[in-house]
């Protein structure tokens, strides 16, 4: 399935995904069809050789890319225009070419490259050990690729090739770039954490081809196409492909014998972690207390309601990061609280995206700080949950059977969470709410926090009663967050008045902090 998938969107350029009538900026099908089928290459290599537990970890990461590039693709059938794809095709007006076979084969193929690493994933049955991997450069590869891919690909005059970062894009391209900036760092850190060296080696190499994949494109279009200059972010993720693939050295004990390098205790992963919350919530709060539009001569931006919600995400955020380092007993609360980073921001973002359809008005400095402070606390949420998974290796998880009322609390809790997200938390006249089901930018936020809470209250009744707590009180300040949007922005919409999503957020609130209760109670 991963070769047939394969072979569809190394066709696809050749093929043609737009008109003929408006032809690519340069021939570019010979370098993307070799990047296209380097992935399933090199799982067809590693089986070959008897390898498959290698082969299928390679797959994973080219399932997970096909995703945000399938979402990216998508955009060609929606507004080929707004698209800037210069590989595929030179627009020369504003008239939207048609759709060509070659997109239908594109677009099959991500399909097929997803179903693939599902298929790999759940047919794989590794042989679990207790080895742990040396994970630091992959790690901060994985962070710089995410950088990387979250930039504009290239610089551009033409003003029909649109150089423009993720949050600059359309929606569904802003989309498969959130995908692919978070699935950077968060495929590295998982397979260098992988438990047997086969996995580890797959995921990191199939990781590489992917960001081989995605670097090479742009950077030929900047060498290739007049008005086209080159950027920094491919070569932030051609330095991580690079890096991802650099073999390692195995480390010998005392009597020569190879062994595995362990990850870092908990102290050190804590440490980590906390410095990454601190890093995100100062980011945050530069965020919120600076200017995210610019307006043109000169002239002062509108006052900026919507950023105003980085606020208690970074306050929350700092203060849950300072009792980690301080050796606090917080790090399930504080792995749950770093969603309330991305649901600020994508408030703060969204009121950018819609501001910046006009022309003349442009992204502010604050926008990158905002942006900057999803990335960190993602690389803090990660490894905050690898530190969990090194204590669950030390000290177990046995935790009892949870009790009928903690189970209805927490069920309530999750419900109410469920109308928190979904509803709107302010009415108003002109204003069209955001829901976390929706396609805006801000909908991307309210999910992340969504699905934190839920995955919280799942995991609290299988903890143990401390760590179940606290899980459980991390989602207390999500949804406290949530609640806070209506006073905090509430200014930006004329008569405005309460929605349904506040009191069922504050209603979440209480409903965790009982369920926090009951898990202790004996």
């Amino acid at each position: 399935m991963a070769a047939a998938g394969a072979l569809l969107t190394a066709a696809a350029p050749a093929v043609g995904v737009v008109d003929g009538a408006v032809p690519p900026a340069f021939t570019a099908w010979p370098l993307l069809a070799p990047l296209a089928l380097l992935p399933a290459a090199l799982a067809a290599v590693f089986l070959a050789r008897g390898q498959a537990l290698t082969a299928a970890a390679a797959l994973v990461a080219p399932a997970v890319f096909a995703a945000g590039r399938l979402l990216n693709d998508l955009q060609l059938l929606v507004d080929p225009v707004d698209a800037a794809r210069p590989e595929l095709f030179r627009p020369t007006s504003l008239d939207p070419p048609g759709p060509a076979a070659g997109l239908w084969l594109l677009l099959a193929g991500h399909v097929l490259l997803i179903a693939a690493g599902a298929l790999a994933t759940l047919g794989a049955e590794p042989d679990v050990r207790s080895e742990r991997a040396r994970f630091a450069l992959p790690a901060t590869a994985g962070a710089v690729a995410g950088i990387g891919l979250f930039t504009a690909p290239f610089t551009s005059t033409d003003a029909l090739i649109q150089a423009r970062g993720t949050f600059d894009s359309p929606t569904l391209p802003m989309l498969g770039g959130i995908v692919l900036t978070l699935a950077a760092p968060a495929l590295a850190v998982l397979a260098a954490s992988a438990t047997t060296p086969e996995a580890r080696k797959g995921g990191l190499l199939g990781l590489s081809a992917v960001l081989l994949a995605s670097a090479a494109p742009p950077i030929a279009s900047a060498l290739a196409v007049d008005a086209i200059g080159p950027a920094v972010g491919p070569f932030l993720v051609l330095a991580a492909a690079v890096a991802l693939a650099w073999p390692q050295r195995a480390v010998k004990d005392e009597d020569g014998a190879e062994r595995d390098v362990e990850l870092p205790g908990q102290r050190r992963l804590h440490v980590i972690a906390a410095t990454l919350g601190l890093v995100a919530a100062a980011a945050a709060a530069i965020g919120a207390s600076t200017d995210h539009l610019v307006l043109p001569d000169g002239s002062p931006p509108p006052a900026d309601y919507a950023a105003r919600l980085l606020w208690p995400a970074a306050i929350a955020t700092g203060l849950l990061a300072a009792a980690l380092l301080a050796k606090a007993a917080v790090r399930p609360a504080f792995t749950v609280a770093t969603a309330a980073i991305p649901l600020g921001a994508a408030v703060a973002l969204d009121a950018v995206f819609a501001a910046t359809k006009v022309d003349v008005v442009r992204p502010g400095v604050g926008v990158w700080f905002t942006a900057a402070s999803v990335v960190a606390v993602a690389a803090a949420a990660i490894t905050a949950a690898l530190a969990g998974a090194v204590e669950r290796d030390e000290v177990g998880t046995d935790a009892g059977e949870p009790s009928l009322p903690l189970i209805a609390a927490t069920l309530i809790a999750v419900l109410l969470a469920f109308g928190a997200f979904s509803l709107p938390v302010l009415r108003a006249p002109d204003y069209v709410p955001i829901g976390a089901f929706g396609l805006h930018v801000g909908s991307s936020g309210l999910l992340v926090a969504l699905i934190a809470v839920v995955a919280a209250a799942a995991i609290a009744l299988k903890a143990r009663p401390s760590r179940g707590a606290a899980l459980l009180l991390g989602a207390a300040v999500v949804t406290a967050v949530r609640a806070w949007e209506y006073p905090l922005t509430a200014a930006r919409a004329a008569e405005a008045a309460p929605g349904p999503g506040l009191w069922l957020a504050a209603a979440a609130t209480a409903a965790f902090i009982i369920s926090g209760a009951l898990r202790t109670a004996r």
